[in-house]
């Protein structure tokens, strides 16, 4: 049993499983939060285009050409589901909830044509809680439990600058330090005299160069943009495009939609987003999207619903955005778990602010 934990420990130490959503991924390279707004949260965590703020600095710069000097901070509240199903009655579940998700970013035009900023944010999550019955042979009862648990998180601190290029092209590019803290426990208490309890202890910690580029096109109908993230040790890098028109026949909506890949060129793991900005009044305006992506496991495909508002009091704009997403898996954090499968799902709900100076 004591060689059983020691190899669970070099297996999640080693592991790269990380997809950037599920509660399991954050034994891996973290669960990427995605969101980091009102705007990107309610609109699917989009990156490449739809969001014109200061906390573009960490998905794509080069939309914060046209700010003003800006402020803004935001902060949000996410919890996590994992439904292992063993079979069409047996279930186990495993829940998390972290609060401690914060942004705060500063843009500040220094030509006309040129725009700096600075800024941090949590981007990953390495929280985990759950707990395992141990069997030594399927066919007996069980030898044991297992817990595991985790604490950590990934860090970005950047400093970005946007320039206009031609007509209504920008671009953008922010670069700073990603750091990766986490901590891990794993204990075996065995419910016989022939297995010994067991324990192992173990950490993960970096500081690595990371960076963000885009372009940005910002017409009067038309809005379009892509944006790059790098890849670290602990995360995967990321490419979007998308696009957005106004819809002057719809009620002056925007429409839009974006395109994401992870690891791009090696896995290829697809997030699509359509979404709508509807004004309600003239300072306060309506947040809708829908998401989805093609990892199907058991004919299920992952899906999500994101809702929210922005409003405008004097030179204040505040916002509110809430995100449920789901998504069907095969494994689990314990290598010995078997299951039919698992439904991973998470809700952000996020809450910000942003103060523009007048020009």
């Amino acid at each position: 049993m004591k060689l059983f934990i020691a190899s669970f420990a070099i297996l999640i130490a080693c592991s790269n499983v990380a997809m950037g959503f599920g509660y399991q991924d954050a034994i891996g390279d973290g669960t990427v939060l995605g969101g980091f707004s009102p705007y990107t949260v309610a609109l699917g965590t989009i990156r490449a285009v739809g969001a014109t703020e200061a906390a573009s600095i960490f998905t794509n710069p080069a939309q914060t050409i046209s700010l003003p000097l800006t402020i803004q901070l935001s902060g949000s509240s996410i919890s996590w589901a994992e439904r292992v199903i063993e079979s069409d009655i047996d279930k186990t579940l495993r829940t998390f909830l972290t609060n401690n998700n914060g942004l705060a970013a500063i843009v500040y035009p220094v030509t006309g044509r040129a725009v700096i900023g600075a800024g941090i944010v949590k981007v990953a999550e390495f929280g985990y809680e759950g707990v395992s019955l141990i069997y030594d042979d399927p066919d007996q009862p069980e030898i044991g439990i297992a817990f595991l648990e985790s604490s950590g998180s990934q860090i970005e601190a950047m400093g970005s600058v946007s320039m206009a290029l031609v007509g209504d092209l920008s671009a953008g590019f922010s670069g700073g330090v990603r750091h990766t803290s986490a901590d891990y426990h794993y204990f075996f208490d065995s419910f016989h005299i022939l297995f010994s309890d067991s324990t192992a202890r173990w950490s993960k910690s970096s500081n690595e160069f990371a960076w963000h580029a885009g372009l940005a096109v910002n017409g009067d109908l038309f809005k379009s943009g892509l944006s790059y993230s790098s890849e670290t040790e602990y995360m995967q890098d990321i490419i979007a495009f998308g696009g957005s028109a106004y819809a002057a026949h719809l009620k002056k909506s925007t429409i839009g939609f974006e395109a994401e890949l992870t690891s791009p060129f090696d896995r290829n793991l697809f997030l699509g987003k359509l979404f709508i900005k509807m004004p309600l009044t003239k300072s306060l305006e309506a947040l809708v999207s829908i998401s989805f992506d093609d990892n199907r496991v058991a004919n299920r495909a992952g899906f999500g619903f994101g809702m929210g508002f922005s409003g405008h009091v004097g030179n204040f704009t505040v916002g509110g955005g809430i995100l449920n997403r789901f998504r069907a898996r095969r494994d689990t954090a314990f290598p010995e778990e078997v299951s039919q499968r698992v439904d991973d799902s998470y809700t952000i709900i996020n809450l910000g602010i942003s103060y523009f100076f007048a020009n």
